[in-house]
């Protein structure tokens, strides 16, 4: 009876019996005690500190606060100061601030990135004096850290004194820097100073900082210096011209951009279908059909492109009749504009369209149609996606996916089991296709050997969040297939709303729970 009692004592102390069948665990959370990390703060050796340091900010061990700052004050070791900033920068420790800015001094030994990662992590404004003097470093790399350092800190206060600065400097790569920082800081004082430095400077990467500048503060006045450069020659100014503009969102820019619908460079053309497209104003849908009226050719593609994006239906027939001149360059954006125009009377235009022998009109048709979910499309689309042209067959894949019909099924397993590496596209398809159907598919997939198929399967599967995929995905776990634990994992968390962290924690619930 008495060795029964103590069986039984060393059984309920150690939680009862092992399930049976059940995996080992790995505690992959088993922690260093306490004590043991107190005690290394003391270790002569400095890489043991810093580490114990660490340890104690990812317990959040407020209470070695106090020793912490000792270290940043007094150790001898520049390595356990620097780490002790970063500690106390993320516990936001604003008591500290004076003593990191210490580490500025050459015989610190802590390297300037490291003290202003500190201070960034303070998001604590009041730092931003002692950061502005490496908005001048010679090294191009500290001056970065010191504009993303005023921003994480919200050095809004200090945009007066970034002014000052900027106006008397000479340099051109820091002005580029001034620029940087003026803008992300929105120092709308800076407006004049930003204007002028656009004017002045030749193309280079401070005069594209300084357009990207000009649309951060909403600067209005900017609008005409940011729509010649938008018409400009320096194509990266011309790209973040067309951001500002975006930006500011000025109706003012409509009447001067719409006639760069017509610039003879393709690109710039399209930068000012973004623009056109994302200023509301009630100038756009007159102004831009009167350029597609004017039958230049090369305007038609963006034109058209424009007022489908602005919903401007009175030039559905005219963009339908520029869709069907087989002459006309960029007829893929002309068909996707009927896509976004929205109006289910193009789809027979689109119909013909995409039933061509050759021609990128067949790829603005397919997107289209799917966009318009024309469901009497469905038979010519299964068509378009066993073409041999790669880019209408995975255009007319991701509008079968619209269509969302159970008809296309077969038509997409084939694709997708003949040509492996169209997963990415093939694989939402099908799963954007309800029902019982499409998840075996799915589920087929998740078991094939062709890792591109599988994974892409199994993260599909996920976001479909249903009950009957959780065999499938745990016995794929279990037998340790090509496709990550990780993204099995991920997916089966997604469907059970569990957060197992384990290949065998998750195989120990399934086999708890399935019974």
């Amino acid at each position: 009876m008495r060795l029964f009692l103590v069986g039984l004592i060393f059984l309920l102390s150690c939680g009862g019996p092992p399930k049976p069948d059940l995996l080992p665990v790995v505690d992959e959370k088993k922690e260093v005690p306490l004590e043991q990390i107190l005690t290394e703060l003391d270790s002569q050796n400095p890489q043991i500190r810093a580490q114990a340091i660490l340890e104690l900010s990812h317990r959040n061990h407020k209470p070695s606060l106090n020793r912490i700052r000792n270290f940043l004050k007094n150790d001898s070791n520049s390595g356990v100061r620097g780490t002790a900033a970063i500690v106390l920068g993320t516990w936001k420790d604003s008591a500290s601030i004076p003593d990191v800015i210490g580490l500025f001094a050459p015989n610190s030994g802590v390297t300037p990135d490291i003290v202003m990662e500190a201070l960034a992590r303070m998001e604590n404004p009041v730092s931003a004096r002692s950061i502005l003097p490496f908005l001048q470093s010679q090294d191009s790399t500290l001056r970065l850290i010191a504009v993303d350092t005023l921003v994480r800190i919200g050095a809004q206060s200090a945009g007066n004194s970034i002014l000052n600065l900027a106006q008397k400097n000479q340099d051109t790569e820091f002005a580029k820097t001034y620029a940087m920082a003026l803008g992300k800081l929105k120092v709308r004082s800076a407006e004049n100073y930003l204007i002028q430095l656009a004017k002045k400077t030749e193309p280079s990467p401070t005069l594209a900082a300084t357009y990207l500048a000009l649309g951060r503060i909403s600067s209005k006045k900017a609008v005409p210096v940011l729509v010649k450069g938008l018409a400009g020659d320096f194509d990266k100014g011309s790209e973040n011209c067309m951001m500002a503009l975006v930006e500011i969102k000025d109706a003012s820019a409509i009447v001067s951009v719409i006639p760069i619908l017509k610039h003879q460079n393709r690109d710039i053309r399209y930068r000012a279908v973004n623009v056109l497209s994302e200023i509301p104003s009630f100038q756009t849908g007159p102004g831009v059909l009167k350029v597609l009226e004017e039958n230049l050719p090369d305007s038609a593609g963006p034109a058209a492109l424009v007022l489908g994006r602005i919903h401007f239906n009175k030039a559905r027939t005219l963009i339908e009749r520029k869709l069907l001149d087989s002459n006309l360059p960029d007829r893929e954006m002309i068909g996707q504009s009927l896509g976004y125009l929205g109006d289910s009377k193009s789809i027979p235009v689109l119909l013909n369209v995409l039933k061509e022998s050759s021609g990128e009109g067949r790829y603005g048709a397919a997107w289209a149609l799917g966009i318009l979910q024309a469901e009497e499309a469905l038979d010519d689309l299964i068509t378009a996606s066993k073409s041999r042209d790669p880019k209408l067959s995975l255009l007319a894949v991701e509008s079968l996916g619209l269509l969302k019909s159970p008809k296309a099924l077969s038509t997409l397993v084939n694709i997708a089991e003949t040509n492996p590496n169209s997963a990415s596209v093939v694989i939402p398809a099908i799963a954007s296709i309800p029902g019982e159907e499409s998840r075996k598919i799915l589920e087929m997939f998740a078991e094939k050997e062709n890792v591109s198929l599988q994974q892409v399967a199994v993260s599909e599967l996920g976001k479909r969040k249903e009950q009957a995929s959780i065999p499938i995905l745990i016995r794929i776990l279990e037998e340790d297939r090509a496709a990550s634990s990780k993204l099995l994992i991920a997916s089966l968390s997604s469907i059970t709303g569990k957060n197992f962290y384990s290949r065998n924690e998750w195989l120990n619930w399934y086999k708890l729970n399935s019974k």
